[in-house]
């Protein structure tokens, strides 16, 4: 049997023409959390709904521990599911809500009060057994609707966007209780979401999707650093882009000459043809700006066009001599750049990340 506790193989669904999911595949390993990330109508809930069993697939295979489910019905296939708008009865009571499920199996009495007690413990709800929906919070709401799930004992959790009608402050504190449970139980789960800062805090890995299809599946860390394609690099971060022509590839290091002329050099693992057009991709914070003039590799020159403080973090707009405009973000700061200031500006190489450009292809 595969350590997979998801695997997903060619899946795709169509609505007459149009095709919502094409030809996607991933897998969800036993006790990792994953991703779904990408922007609205990309794919990413009907991908999680054909997983859960509420979707029919066009076409592809499905396998829950090894199990073929493609075709099975939802209360065959041993998943939880939590649902964006939590899908509780307004007028059953925290407990009852959470037992919903048990007694649709019909578990004996003892059992099912064994085990809302045992999930409301888990989800911190001990105590609001009788309470209603309406006199909950939305995080308490979130939280028993998590607890019907758990309640199950589902080999896999799938969750989709359930942070997305709470508060910023309530969304933050609500990931990370839902990150610490899910490693402390090491419940295997897929989550659907639209925001990056929730996927990469979260996951242990990411699956980019886009227009239907897969762009990317790697751990937070190499989506960031490495994205694979223009797409990913603009959705997962703040990135600048500046676009040129390789025109030098050696040992590693390569140049690419932009189009106002001026060459940067790059470290790359990754082998890179002469002529090719690409995009060099500087993430804001790799980026630093020097008030004096600077030598070295990759030296461009600009003036501050906007400069805006947020405490811990200075965010500059600068627009190039080549009429590019470049961000920079500074962490760690004792002077503050005035709007209008002349600045160098210096990225390393091995900073610099290149990827094919995409809109020239």
């Amino acid at each position: 049997m595969s350590n997979d506790s998801i695997q997903v193989e060619g899946i795709t669904k169509r609505y007459g023409a149009m095709t919502a999911v094409d030809n996607v595949s991933f897998d969800v390993g036993q006790g990792e959390f994953v991703s779904l990330l990408g922007p609205s109508g990309c794919g990413k809930t009907t991908t999680l709904r054909m997983i859960a069993g509420f979707v029919d697939p066009s076409g592809g295979l499905l396998r829950v521990r090894g199990r073929d489910v493609t075709h099975l019905p939802p209360e065959k296939r041993d998943l939880g599911f939590v649902f964006q708008n939590y899908a509780l009865w307004p007028h059953m009571t925290v407990a009852e809500n959470v037992a919903f499920g048990l007694k649709l199996r019909k578990k004996n009495r003892n059992f099912i009060r064994d085990k809302v007690a045992e999930a409301l413990t888990t989800t911190g709800l001990s105590g609001y057994e009788n309470r209603l929906p309406r006199q909950l919070s939305g995080g308490q709401q979130q939280r028993v609707a998590l607890a019907r799930a758990l309640a199950l004992e589902p080999q896999v959790l799938l969750m989709d966007e359930p942070l997305s009608n709470l508060d910023r402050a309530l969304r933050v504190t609500m990931r990370r209780e839902l990150k610490e449970l899910q490693a402390r139980m090491k419940m295997t789960t897929l989550y659907v979401t639209h925001d990056q800062e929730e996927a990469l805090s979260m996951s242990n890995r990411v699956v980019i999707m886009n227009k239907g299809q897969v762009e990317q599946v790697a751990a937070p860390f190499e989506l960031y650093e490495n994205p694979a394609t223009g797409f990913v690099a603009d959705f997962v971060g703040i990135t600048n882009f500046l676009g040129g022509i390789v025109t030098s590839a050696e040992g590693g290091g390569v140049e690419v000459k932009l189009g106002s002329g001026q060459m940067l050099r790059a470290v790359t693992k990754q082998p890179v043809a002469l002529g090719t057009k690409v995009r060099a991709l500087i993430r804001p914070e790799r980026v630093t700006l020097k008030t004096t003039a600077a030598d070295g590799d990759n030296i461009l020159t600009g003036q501050v066009v906007l400069a805006e403080y947020f405490g811990a973090l200075l965010r500059y707009s600068v627009r190039l001599d080549s009429g590019d405009i470049l961000r920079a973000e500074v962490h760690n700061f004792d002077s503050f750049i005035e709007s209008g200031s002349r600045v160098w500006v210096c990225v390393s190489p091995e900073h610099l990340r290149l990827i094919p450009d995409e809109r020239n292809a």
